[in-house]
């Protein structure tokens, strides 16, 4: 089921798809994500600069070294941001108690 509600003329559009879960534009950058991310950019490249300068041994050495710092630091943002994002929209809802 399928049901897309939009109000024109207003700033809040929003696309609910009937399961619980609706898309509404954010007006704010969330702060802590860009800022995590562009320290995850800074140690990469700071990561790359020393591996460049430490252990220069030829350019397929190099491109080999640069292509593993460059894979871990994407693969290491990619599983923060998957735990940080699942945390905004959690898909499993506490149930309380009656004694709560």
């Amino acid at each position: 089921m399928l049901k897309v509600q939009i109000i024109n003329g207003s700033p809040n559009h929003s696309l609910s798809l009937g399961i619980g879960f609706s898309l509404q534009p954010r007006r704010e950058i969330d702060m802590g994500f860009l800022v995590t991310t562009l320290i995850f950019m800074v140690i990469g490249i700071i990561a790359s600069l020393c591996t460049r300068i430490c252990c220069n041994r030829g350019p397929s050495t190099n491109l080999f070294h640069l292509t593993l710092i460059i894979t871990a630091t994407v693969c290491c943002w990619m599983m923060w941001a998957i735990v940080y994002l699942a945390q905004m929209k959690p898909l499993i809802v506490p149930i309380l108690s009656e004694g709560e």
